[in-house]
């Protein structure tokens, strides 16, 4: 048996303590950072792939030459883009529970076999309790989203 040695060096309880104290906190202010960070996430994985829908509706309509209807729904917080003369559904999204449609003068718009939409006009969003501004443009298919 080998006796223990007076130098050996180890951590007393108050060392330890104050260690698991000191992570704690930094842990605690993590926590909100990363609630905030989430629902950021949230919204730009949102945004984003609208704008992937709406440019994927729109290349589909020009190389399928088909008119394709592109709905947005308040009621049922949810999008969609249809064929016109089948009805059938490309794209259905609802949206998260953190996204709602505040405002909107477009509930739909066609965009034709040869890519100009028909309708224009602005949606607002709130996401995470901020105003998001989504304007479309008459014309060749072009909008804009913009923060408030």
């Amino acid at each position: 048996m080998e006796m223990l040695n007076k130098n050996n060096k180890g951590f007393t309880l108050l060392e330890v303590l104050i260690v698991i104290s000191v992570m704690t906190i930094i842990f605690s202010f993590s926590f909100f950072t990363m609630k905030s960070f989430w629902g950021l996430m949230q919204k730009n994985m949102f945004l984003n792939q609208l704008q992937s829908d709406i440019y994927f509706a729109h290349s589909y309509a020009i190389n399928q030459q088909e008119t394709i209807i592109f709905r947005f729904s308040s009621i049922n917080q949810q999008y969609q883009a249809v064929t016109k003369d089948t009805n059938d559904v490309m794209i259905q999204r609802k949206f998260p529970a953190a996204i709602k449609i505040v405002e909107s003068n477009i509930p739909s718009f066609s965009i034709t076999p040869d890519g100009n939409v028909s309708n224009f006009g602005t949606m607002i969003l709130s996401i995470n309790e901020k105003r998001v501004k989504i304007t479309f443009y008459i014309g060749r298919g072009r909008f804009l989203i913009e923060e408030q």
